[in-house]
C-alpha cells in the first residue's frame, strides 16, 4: 500500500518536474515527509532516485528531439553543482551530528519554504535579468545551485529555474529544459556521495520499493517532457508559480509539526 502510495506521488513529481523543470525532489521530499514513513536518509535516497531517473528519461527526449542547448550552460553549471552537491552534502551530515533528525528536517522545510517563496516570487512576472558568460560566474552559480539541492535534498528544481532566469536570461519553458539537465549530474553526484559515505547495504531493503518508483519516474520524465513542448511559457509559468505556493504551505506546515 505504501508503495502504491509513493509510486502515484512520485508519478505527479516527476511529471511536474519534467514539465517545469522543477525536477521532483522538492515536491517527494516534503510529501514523504509529511506521510513520515521513512527516516530522513530513507526519503533522500528515494527522492534521489527517482528524480535521477526522471532527469535520465526527459534529457534523452530533448535530446532525441534536438532540443538546443547552451552547453557551456549545461557543463559549468554541472560541474559546479557536482562541488556543490558534495559540499551540501557534508554540510548535512555536519547539522544531523549537532541536533536530532526532527530538527534536521524542521530547518530543512523552514529554508526550503522560505527558498520557494523567493523563488514565485520572482518567476512569476517577468522581471529583470542579466546575460552572464563568464565561465567563472557560470561555475559559482552551479555551486550554490548544487550545495542548496543537496543540502536540502530536492534536487534543485524550482532554484536553477529561477537563477536561469535572473542569469541568463531565459524564460521559464526554456529554463525548465535547462534545470532538468543540470538536475541529473547534481543527483548523480548526491547518489555517488551518498554510496561512497555510507555503501549500499542502509539502502538494500528499499529494493521493493524501488521496483514500483523507478517505473512511476521513468513515465513521469516522458509525460513531463511531451507537456513541456507542447505548451507555452505563460502556461509553465503559471503552473510553476502554483505548485511553488502549495510547497511553500506544506514546508511550513512540516517546519511547525517537526518543532
Amino acid at each position: 500500500m505504501l508503495a502504491a502510495i509513493y509510486s502515484a506521488v512520485i508519478l505527479v513529481a516527476t511529471t511536474l518536474g519534467a514539465f517545469v523543470g522543477l525536477g521532483g525532489g522538492v515536491i517527494i521530499k516534503p510529501i514523504l515527509d509529511f506521510i513520515g514513513a521513512e527516516p530522513r536518509m530513507q526519503v533522500d535516497f528515494l527522492s534521489a532516485m527517482a528524480v535521477f531517473t526522471m532527469s535520465v528519461v526527459s534529457t534523452l527526449r530533448y535530446m532525441k528531439k534536438k532540443v538546443d542547448f547552451r552547453k557551456d550552460i549545461i557543463l559549468f553549471i554541472s560541474v559546479g553543482s557536482i562541488a556543490g552537491g558534495w559540499l551540501g552534502s557534508k554540510a548535512m551530515d555536519l547539522l544531523s551530528s549537532l541536533i536530532p533528525q526532527e530538527r534536521v528536517r524542521c530547518v530543512q522545510a523552514f529554508v526550503l519554504a522560505a527558498l520557494l517563496l523567493a523563488v514565485c516570487f520572482y518567476v512569476s512576472k517577468e522581471r529583470r535579468s542579466f546575460h552572464v558568460k563568464n565561465n567563472a560566474a557560470i561555475l559559482l552559480v552551479g555551486l550554490m545551485l548544487g550545495f542548496f539541492a543537496s543540502f536540502l535534498g530536492i534536487g534543485g528544481g524550482p532554484i536553477n529555474v529561477a537563477v536561469l532566469t535572473l542569469f541568463f536570461s531565459l524564460n521559464v519553458k526554456e529554463a525548465a529544459v535547462y534545470s532538468v539537465a543540470i538536475i541529473f549530474f547534481s543527483q548523480l553526484s548526491k547518489l555517488v556521495t551518498l554510496f561512497a559515505s555510507t555503501g549500499i547495504e542502509p539502502y538494500a531493503h528499499q529494493w521493493k520499493t524501488l521496483i514500483f518508483i523507478l517505473p512511476a519516474a521513468i513515465l513521469g520524465g516522458i509525460i513531463g517532457s511531451k507537456f513541456n513542448r507542447r505548451f507555452d511559457d505563460k502556461l509553465i509559468r503559471k503552473v510553476f508559480s502554483a505548485v511553488m505556493m502549495l510547497l511553500v504551505v506544506l514546508n511550513i506546515y512540516n517546519g511547525i509539526s517537526y518543532i
